[in-house]
């Protein structure tokens, strides 16, 4: 059995590098792939992991924010994990957050 269900964990690919991008997370496939680890190694060595549809894509940069103290993650490390489950949770959403933050339009696609 793996560690804290990580098999279940979904693996990225350029669909979540994209829908990360719509959702104010500017990444690349290599950066997801290493917010997964580090989803895995991290977050899993306190607790069970949650599937990362369980909450929206706009609510999980809040939730990586809060538990990064408890988990000693620095800037780079959040944001990997943060860019990880935003774009997978958009991807089991569906697509687009129904309320991306103004705050992020500078990462709009082009027309």
């Amino acid at each position: 059995m793996g560690c804290a269900g990580s098999s279940r964990i979904p693996h990225p690919t350029a669909k979540e590098v994209e829908l990360a991008g719509r959702n104010g997370q500017v990444t690349t496939l290599e950066a997801l792939k290493v917010g997964r680890s580090l989803y895995i190694g991290r977050c899993g060595a306190c607790h069970s992991l949650k599937d990362p549809a369980f909450l929206d894509p706009q609510d999980w940069p809040g939730m990586v924010e809060r538990m990064s103290e408890n988990a000693k993650l620095n800037p780079d490390q959040q944001r990997a994990i943060t860019q990880y489950l935003v774009g997978i949770s958009a991807s089991m959403h569906g697509g687009d957050s129904a309320s991306a933050s103004p705050a992020d339009s500078s990462h709009a696609p082009h027309s």
